[in-house]
């Protein structure tokens, strides 16, 4: 979202919400509730030198950043908001994603992407700002000198990544229009923009783009190799997607449920529960943990690469 000076907020109903959002959440994973806690202390002023009032100093704009060299503003602007709001709206996304996300990837990983994702989308931003500018001179120009905040790039990246893994999920605009998962990014992208022109257009397809980069292009490679350094740094073997995930989604599971806040709301949140995870016998060695939806989208992946 873009920064203005007249948007700041007085009051924090945006963090009583989420608060609430959060103790009455059954089961959230440890990194997505750890970087939702820590953005909340970023907005809440836990951390002087991100506060509120250093917003304009620290917000993504691509001039600075080219020409004076401003790199922290490519950080710094990600886990920023422009009011409690802003932050509501953006962590309740974050929740829903990292609860399907994180347990599918694994913490580790997931919290790698994360990073991966807040460098990449500032820097789409900046480079496509400069094309906007520069290059094309769009609208006249001023993308470059426009101000961004907030975290909905990652989130975008993220949107890209679950309607890629979970192609059979539902996915309804405003909560009730059906869209195809192909579609949903775009969508959403076209409706924000419609609805408020104020938010940052080039932020939002950034993300995508990153996002497409990940499940399309080299960036799962750049990661895949951070991921392997990280490892062999820590002193540990980097282990397989497949290995990651089956493990973090058992520990994750077991783990949250006895840490978990009970809610009346929670069922809206928590995992779909099968039948046969009930039963005493473990049919997990049969299935690696997957879910019927994933197991579904694992053997049509088989299929196509069978008949490739």
């Amino acid at each position: 979202m873009f920064f203005h000076q007249n948007r700041r907020r007085q009051n924090n109903y945006g963090i009583y919400l989420l608060a609430y959002q959060l103790f009455n959440s059954r089961y959230i994973p440890p990194i997505t509730l750890a970087v939702i806690i820590f953005q909340m202390a970023i907005f809440l002023g836990y951390f002087p030198f991100l506060a509120q009032h250093r917003a304009e100093a620290m917000c993504l704009l691509p001039s600075r950043i080219l020409y004076r060299c401003e790199w922290l503003r490519m950080l710094a602007s990600t886990i920023m908001h422009v009011d409690d709001m802003h932050l509501y709206f953006n962590m309740i996304s974050l929740l829903w994603k990292g609860r399907r996300l994180e347990p599918w990837l694994g913490s580790n990983r997931f919290l790698l992407l994360l990073a991966v994702f807040a460098v990449a989308t500032s820097s789409t931003m900046v480079g496509l700002s400069y094309l906007a500018d520069e290059v094309f001179s769009f609208n006249g120009g001023g993308y470059m000198n426009q101000c961004a905040i907030g975290f909905s790039g990652v989130l975008f990246a993220l949107k890209v990544l679950h309607t890629t893994y979970f192609p059979y999920s539902d996915h309804n605009l405003f909560g009730w229009l059906p869209i195809p998962s192909q579609l949903a990014c775009w969508a959403e992208l076209f409706f924000l923009q419609m609805l408020t022109p104020n938010v940052s257009f080039i932020g939002h397809l950034s993300g995508i783009i990153v996002g497409l980069a990940y499940t399309m292009g080299p960036l799962k490679t750049v990661v895949d190799i951070l991921e392997s350094i990280i490892s062999l740094l820590l002193g540990s073997i980097p282990k397989s997607f497949s290995q990651t995930r089956n493990r973090t989604r058992s520990n994750n599971r077991n783990w949250f449920t006895n840490l978990s806040f009970e809610g009346r709301n929670s069922a809206a949140y928590e995992r779909p529960s099968y039948g046969w995870e009930n039963e005493q016998r473990n049919f997990n060695e049969y299935t690696g943990g997957m879910s019927e939806e994933e197991q579904l989208w694992r053997a049509t992946q088989r299929s196509l690469y069978e008949d490739s």
